[in-house]
């Protein structure tokens, strides 16, 4: 699952190209004992039908998530406590209809007894949990998964209709799969509540639009649709999520490293594929770290940490790595996608508190939109990206070699990705 930041243990499953609620693993048997998170989400999310988030030091008023949140009074109400202390004690207070859906949850094993519930979580809108299939079933997951909303419905409302139509779904394969998916579903209301007091930072914005030069930017061509600019610069368009102010700091630095002098250990993936080599506490592994690599690394996050914005399209492993420790570090962090962002996007793992902090902004051209099949990293979308890295960061620029592609048509692309996108 994406926002999970998981990945599948098998390669060639792969995900059809629905809404994620109606998606499921081609070549997949339900049927089959394993382990499964499951998301449900209430007809028209609801707003708190299932339960309220309770912040309890600080008003309710203020963790409400309206505008008066959104006005930055709560800050003044947490005093000395911070944002992410503030919402490390945060909880979800159910409802009738929350108790409801929980006991018919806990029943789910007398209707089905070769299916163990081990934890759920539910929130306002939507409730996730795990299920272990211990024995192959004679019907897929999904009578399980609507024996349960038709059940839970009833109890909660009285009748059907309590949640949308279908179900998401994650195939915890790997190993350590399972304890992460645990941590992950508990801090659920701790996010949540990040989210309503910190509502700026996790707004996705469709049309930023920031104004962009640079000496050597090539002008656009006469034919075409592309607005007419100067060769100094022009407004590029982006689709945005998290502290949009780093983009006013005066010292912004390109982060630019070659797979020739950094790579991370990969391992074969069972049923196919190669995967990152992590260590016990879930670090990648170096295979290559070339004495270039440490010097900019070294050079880059010392800059960083005297208040320096790195700026990276985080395609090479080894500009992932120093965006790694540069986010360990607490450093402020520009970073590149090559797709949009869904309307319900929201940073996943360290990055959500790093978007807390002030900390990232994640920036993509305004015209790759967000789809629901991941996007594989082209040789034109590197370059697009390394030249838009070029343009944010000014002055602390890496110099690039597009290995063959005239500087022109590096600057086409780019302005083609950046052109302003009817909504």
């Amino acid at each position: 699952m994406r926002h999970c930041a998981m990945e599948m243990a098998m390669s060639e499953i792969v995900r059809e190209k629905k809404p994620s609620m109606l998606r499921r693993c081609r070549e997949w048997d339900y049927r089959q004992p394993c382990i499964y998170q499951i998301t449900l989400v209430l007809a028209g999310r609801r707003s708190q039908a299932l339960g309220r988030l309770v912040i309890p030091e600080i008003p309710e008023a203020a963790a409400s998530g309206t505008e008066q949140a959104a006005s930055g009074t709560e800050q003044a109400a947490l005093g000395r406590c911070s944002v992410l202390e503030a919402a490390a004690s945060s909880y979800i207070a159910l409802s009738p209809a929350g108790e409801a859906v929980m006991r018919e949850w806990r029943g789910i094993a007398e209707h089905h007894p070769e299916v163990k519930p081990l934890f759920m979580q539910v929130m306002p809108d939507h409730v996730h949990f795990i299920l272990q299939v211990l024995r192959p079933m004679a019907k897929p997951l999904g009578n399980v998964i609507g024996g349960f909303k038709t059940g839970s419905s009833k109890a909660a409302i009285g009748r059907p209709g309590l949640w949308a139509e279908g179900f998401q779904d994650t195939i915890l394969f790997h190993e350590g799969q399972l304890d992460a998916m645990f941590r992950y579903l508990r801090d659920n209301p701790r996010r949540l509540a990040i989210k309503r007091l910190c509502p700026d930072l996790f707004k996705v914005r469709r049309s930023l639009k920031l104004q962009l030069h640079d000496e050597n930017l090539q002008s656009p061509t006469a034919q075409g649709s592309l607005p007419s600019a100067g060769a100094a610069g022009f407004a590029g368009h982006f689709s945005a999520i998290g502290n949009h102010y780093l983009l006013d700091e005066p010292t912004k630095l390109q982060v630019q490293c070659s797979r020739s002098v950094f790579a991370y250990r990969r391992i074969p993936r069972p049923g196919g594929g190669r995967k990152i080599a992590r260590s016990e506490n879930g670090e990648p592994i170096a295979e290559l770290a070339m004495p270039e690599f440490e010097e900019k690394r070294d050079e880059l996050l010392a800059a960083a940490k005297h208040g320096a914005v790195l700026v990276s399209p985080c395609i090479s492993d080894g500009e992932r790595e120093i965006a790694r420790r540069a986010f360990a570090d607490g450093a402020n962090v520009i970073a590149l996608r090559n797709m949009g962002f869904s309307p319900l996007y929201k940073p996943g793992g360290k990055l959500f508190d790093q978007t807390a902090n002030g900390k990232l902004l994640l920036l993509a051209p305004a015209a790759w939109p967000y789809q629901t099949a991941e996007k594989p990293m082209t040789r034109f979308d590197a370059c697009v990206l390394n030249r838009i890295a070029q343009l944010i960061a000014g002055d602390g620029a890496a110099e690039i070699n597009y290995k063959g592609m005239k500087p022109g048509n590096v600057d086409r692309l780019m302005r083609e990705a950046l052109a302003e996108r009817s909504l």
